[in-house]
C-alpha cells in the first residue's frame, strides 16, 4: 500500500478532508455531500498543486495567511514560542480585569445615582408642605412664564398677649424666570378684606387653611398664585443662625420692649436670630406701621439674597439651614432660582408695601385688633406696574398743593386721654382760617398718631395737606367706608399731639 509523505493514505486524506469540510471550513460547504463541489463553492489555494489536491478532496494542512506579513515558517516559529502563549494569557487576563472594572464602575454609578436620587428625595421631603390643602388653590403656569408665590411668616411674640392669629407677615412674590427679576409686595396681615360677604382680617383667614388664604390673596390681587412658602418662628431662627446672621442697614434706632429685648442702633449691623425677630416685630418707630412693613420687606429681600446667593447657592446651605421652611416648590425649582438669584444684589429686587393705614389700635400696643385699610385700586396699580416691568409708584402727599383753609369744613376729636387737646387744636385751626364745625372726644382714647381723615378723593389730599401743615403733625388717611363724619375732614388727635403754640 502506498503512503503519502505525511503519513496519510489517499483514502485517509480524503476522509479527513471531508470531515474538515463538514466541520470547520465554512458555511459555504454543503455538509454531508460526497460529490465534487462546484467552483463557486470550493476553497481555492494560491498553490496549483495544493488547489488540485483540494479539488480531489485531498488536503494535508491549512496555514492561515498572517496579518503580520510573515511567511509560514516564521509564523509557525513565533506561535510555538512560550512568550506567545504567555502574551495570549496576559491579554486574556487584562480583558478579564478590564471587564471587572467596567462592571464595578457601572455598579458604583448605579449606586451613586440611586443615592443621589434618594438624597434629593429626602431633601424634598424635608421641605415639603405638611398638613396643607394648598394644592386646592394653587394654579400652575407654563415652565417659562412668570409666576406668583405666597410667602407667610410667623414671627412669634415676646409675650402671649401680643400673639396674633395667623401669620405675622404675608408677601406676594412675583418671579420672572426669563427676565431674572424678583418683586416682593408686603400685604399686611391686618388687611381688611371681604370674604363670602363678611369683612375679615386677612391673617384670620389663614386659620381656615392654606387654600383659604391663597384664594383670599388671589382674589384681592386678581392674580393666580402658583406656589406657597411657609416659615414659622423656629424656622426664622434656624435659617438666620444657619446663615451666620444677616447684615442690615438700620435706618433708625430700634428700642421696642414689646418686640424684643434687643436694642438695635442705627447704622450697619449684623443681626442674629433674636435681633432679627426684634427688627421684624418692632412698631415703636418714626412712622409706626409704615416703617414696620418697610423693614419686613427689606429684610425679606436680604434673606432671599443670603439664602440663594453666595458660595454653593441654596444647595450648599441645606445642611446648615435644616428644615427652616415648608413649600410645594421642588428642589429643582429652588435650584433653578438659586442659579440666577446668586448674582443679584438686594437693590435688584423690587420692594413694595401696599399703601394703607390702621383704623384703630387697642391701647398703645397693637395686639392684633387693628385693621389695615387699603384701596383695592392701589393693589391693582401695583400688579399692573409689575406686569409691565415698571416700579410701582403712588402719590406723595408731601408734594400735594394744600387747599385754602376756608374752602372746606373740619371736625376735631381727641383720641387720647390728654385733657383739652381737642379744644386747643380747634382754637389753633380756627385762628389759621379753618372752618371747624365740631369738636369733642373720640369713642376710644387709643390712637398712637394723629390722623387727618378726608372724604373727597379729588380734593381730600389737598385738604388734609393744609391741616397737616397747620398742625405740624398728622398722617393723611382716606376715610373710605370706615370713618363716618359730616364735615369734609376729620382730625383725630393721637399721642403724638403737641400744641402749635
Amino acid at each position: 500500500m502506498a503512503f503519502n509523505r505525511k503519513g496519510f493514505s489517499a483514502k485517509q486524506s480524503r476522509r479527513k478532508s471531508r470531515q474538515m469540510n463538514n466541520s470547520t471550513i465554512g458555511t459555504h460547504v454543503q455538509h454531508g455531500s460526497h460529490t465534487r463541489r462546484s467552483a463557486s463553492n470550493s476553497v481555492t489555494f494560491s498553490n496549483g498543486r495544493t488547489n488540485s489536491r483540494a479539488t480531489r478532496s485531498q488536503v494535508h494542512g491549512i496555514t492561515p495567511q498572517t496579518m503580520s506579513g510573515e511567511d509560514r515558517a516564521a509564523y509557525r516559529q513565533r506561535t510555538q514560542q512560550r512568550r506567545f502563549t504567555e502574551e495570549i494569557q496576559h491579554r486574556a487576563r487584562f480583558r478579564r480585569i478590564l471587564t471587572a472594572l467596567i462592571v464595578v464602575v457601572v455598579v458604583v454609578g448605579i449606586a451613586v445615582g440611586a443615592g443621589y436620587l434618594a438624597f434629593r428625595s429626602s431633601i424634598g421631603s424635608v421641605f415639603a408642605l405638611k398638613d396643607s390643602n394648598a394644592g386646592e388653590a394653587l394654579v400652575q403656569v407654563e415652565s417659562t412664564d412668570p409666576y406668583y408665590a405666597l410667602v407667610t411668616a410667623d414671627l412669634g411674640a415676646v409675650a402671649e398677649p401680643l400673639e396674633k392669629a395667623g401669620p405675622d407677615a404675608i408677601f406676594l412674590v412675583r418671579v420672572d424666570r426669563e427676565a431674572h427679576t424678583l418683586a416682593i409686595v408686603n400685604i399686611p396681615p391686618g388687611l381688611q378684606i371681604n370674604v363670602d360677604t363678611s369683612t375679615r382680617r386677612l391673617g384670620d383667614v389663614a386659620l381656615d387653611g392654606d387654600a383659604a388664604l391663597i384664594t383670599a390673596v388671589s382674589t384681592y390681587a386678581k392674580v393666580d398664585i402658583s406656589h406657597i412658602v411657609k416659615i414659622d418662628e423656629a424656622g426664622v431662627r434656624s435659617m438666620i443662625e444657619g446663615l451666620g446672621g444677616i447684615e442690615v442697614q438700620v435706618d433708625q434706632d430700634i428700642d421696642d420692649p414689646h418686640a424684643g429685648a434687643v436694642f438695635i442702633p442705627q447704622g450697619t449691623t449684623t443681626l442674629d436670630a433674636e435681633g432679627a425677630l426684634t427688627y421684624l416685630r418692632a412698631t415703636n418707630l418714626t412712622l409706626g406701621e409704615t416703617d414696620k412693613l418697610a423693614h419686613q420687606t427689606y429684610f425679606a429681600s436680604l434673606l432671599l439674597i443670603n439664602l440663594f446667593g453666595g458660595q454653593g447657592g441654596l444647595t450648599g446651605k441645606l445642611d446648615s439651614i435644616g428644615p427652616s421652611f415648608q413649600t410645594d416648590l421642588s428642589l429643582g425649582d429652588l435650584e433653578e432660582l438659586s442659579s440666577w438669584i446668586k448674582d443679584m444684589d438686594v437693590s435688584d429686587i423690587t420692594r413694595v408695601t401696599l399703601p394703607g393705614y390702621l383704623t384703630e389700635v387697642t391701647g398703645v400696643v397693637d395686639t392684633g385688633d387693628a385693621l389695615y385699610v387699603a384701596k383695592a385700586e392701589n393693589m391693582a396699580a401695583i400688579i399692573e406696574a409689575l406686569e409691565k416691568g415698571a416700579e410701582p409708584s403712588f402719590v406723595d402727599s408731601s408734594v400735594v398743593t394744600p387747599a385754602s383753609p376756608s374752602s372746606f369744613t373740619v371736625e376735631v376729636q381727641n383720641g387720647t386721654d390728654i385733657a383739652g387737646a381737642a379744644t386747643t387744636t380747634t382754637n389753633e385751626l380756627t385762628a389759621k382760617g379753618f372752618k371747624v364745625e365740631k369738636s369733642g372726644n373720640a369713642e376710644q382714647q387709643v390712637f398712637k398718631e394723629t390722623l387727618i381723615v378726608y372724604k373727597d378723593d379729588a380734593n381730600g389730599p389737598s385738604q388734609a395737606k393744609a391741616v397737616i401743615d397747620a398742625l405740624g403733625m398728622g398722617r393723611a388717611v382716606d376715610a373710605a367706608a370706615y370713618y363716618k363724619f359730616d364735615t369734609d375732614v376729620l382730625v383725630v388727635i393721637g399721642y403724638d399731639y403737641k400744641p402749635v403754640s
